[in-house]
């Protein structure tokens, strides 16, 4: 296969339904020798802030010269840009080779009824590209939960636990408590666990699950963490022996994120000799697309991949930052989310609403969020089911010194992005 067939033929591997195990991925990468226990693992989960704690980690080990593989998803431009070494998309020429080679594995486990999602062979992917270049760590970023999770396949590992709250419900669970053991499911015997706050009932489950696994449990309080800058520029902070510790990345919120970071890169300093300086460097620089992204300061365009009602609490105030006259939103979401609480917290913040669909199996129809919208709101809507047509009413909408925002989905926010910057270009 080329690369445009290997892309094709992993978006669109249709198997058979079932119980969600490791069982297939497993099997599929013993016939590859299980190259996931040939890696240094760091391995993050959580709700929110999965993509920007995996970026500030793996920078700061990069830039104190190390060899770093990360796997995020999902993808903004491209579907390379999910496995990285250094910061450097796998090459097209290495993507279709390795899923060539994967795919003549699929094909004969199929005959053994042992289906592979797509997914889990860009998971594959990722842990034969990782081991056969000889990574000194990989970051990996979990898809969903953790527990049953495609990248949960690895006998030792760092787990990293970023901020847990209600997402994905109907698979996960509907109290903070569930979510948190599905997530809880990546922890390893004998190994060490870090955590941003949580809430009472998700550190209980965390702190106990570490307990049994006999693993260190270490999760900072927000006290630790001192501000001393946050605006539309980045932020500033200290935080424990760290000081004047600087990111790029927009929101109070990602403080907290870096915190998470500097936790687990403190934790590797002494092993593995890491400059202070240079781990701050990393941080600094670190980026993370999609994440309230400024695209363009005149007009004001601001992109962010929340998509569920903690997100969207974070993005309210993270906008605070920025000095704008009116916000023009430009919005859609996902089926199943929590749609009456997220459309009331995210229309608050609006002067008027732009509506349109996401280019994915769970869309919305724009009829349907309209009418969701209509039930409370008294604010000017446009609903506009073409995407590229939306971007340019949020343009025309906006005067001098207004803010457009657009945010409810990371496939939306793929899609929105590349329509602004080659309008804005």
């Amino acid at each position: 296969m080329n690369y445009t067939e290997s892309v094709n033929w992993i978006e669109n591997r249709n198997i058979p339904l079932g119980e969600f195990t490791t069982d297939n991925i497993k099997t599929l990468l013993e016939i590859f020798n299980k190259p996931q226990d040939k890696l240094k693992i760091i391995h993050i989960t959580g709700t929110n802030g999965k993509g920007s704690v995996a970026s500030f980690i793996a920078n700061s080990l990069k830039e104190n010269n190390f060899s770093v593989g990360k796997f995020t998803s999902p993808y903004i431009t491209n579907i390379r840009e999910e496995i990285k070494i250094n910061n450097i998309e796998i090459s097209e020429e290495d993507f279709a080779k390795l899923a060539s080679e994967i795919r003549e594995k699929v094909e004969e486990l199929d005959e053994k009824k042992i289906f592979v999602s797509g997914f889990e062979i860009l998971t594959s992917l990722a842990y034969i590209f990782f081991a056969r270049e000889k990574v000194d760590f990989a970051v990996m970023e979990v898809g969903m939960g953790g527990r049953v999770d495609a990248t949960n396949v690895m006998e030792k590992s760092i787990s990293v636990f970023c901020h847990i709250s209600l997402d994905h419900a109907n698979i996960l669970g509907d109290t903070i408590g569930k979510i948190a053991r599905e997530k809880g499911g990546i922890i390893k015997e004998n190994s060490h666990v870090f955590s941003y706050p949580q809430e009472k009932e998700a550190e209980e489950v965390l702190s106990e699950i570490s307990s049994y696994k006999n693993s260190i449990f270490d999760e900072f309080k927000e006290n630790e963490v001192e501000i001393l800058k946050s605006n539309e520029f980045g932020n500033k902070f200290n935080f424990r022996n760290y000081k004047d510790v600087e990111i790029n990345l927009i929101g109070e919120h990602q403080i907290l994120n870096a915190s998470l970071a500097l936790m687990v890169l403190d934790f590797l300093k002494t092993e593995y000799n890491l400059n202070e300086e240079k781990i701050k460097f990393g941080l600094k620089n670190a980026k993370n697309i999609g994440r309230t992204e400024c695209l363009s300061k005149n007009p004001l365009v601001v992109i962010d991949g929340s998509h569920n009602l903690d997100s969207i609490e974070r993005i309210e105030e993270s906008i605070k930052k920025f000095k704008y006259n009116k916000l023009i939103l430009g919005f859609s979401l996902l089926k199943d989310k929590d749609h009456d609480k997220i459309l009331r917290k995210i229309e608050n913040i609006a002067d008027k609403i732009v509506l349109t669909e996401i280019d994915n199996d769970r869309f919305t129809e724009i009829d349907v969020l309209m009418s969701e919208f209509k039930k409370f709101s008294r604010k000017e809507i446009f609903a506009i089911k073409n995407r590229e047509k939306a971007v340019e009413k949020t343009l025309e909408l906006a005067e001098k010194g207004d803010m457009i925002l657009w945010c409810g989905s990371l496939y939306l926010i793929k899609d929105i992005r590349k329509i602004f910057l080659e309008k804005l270009n």
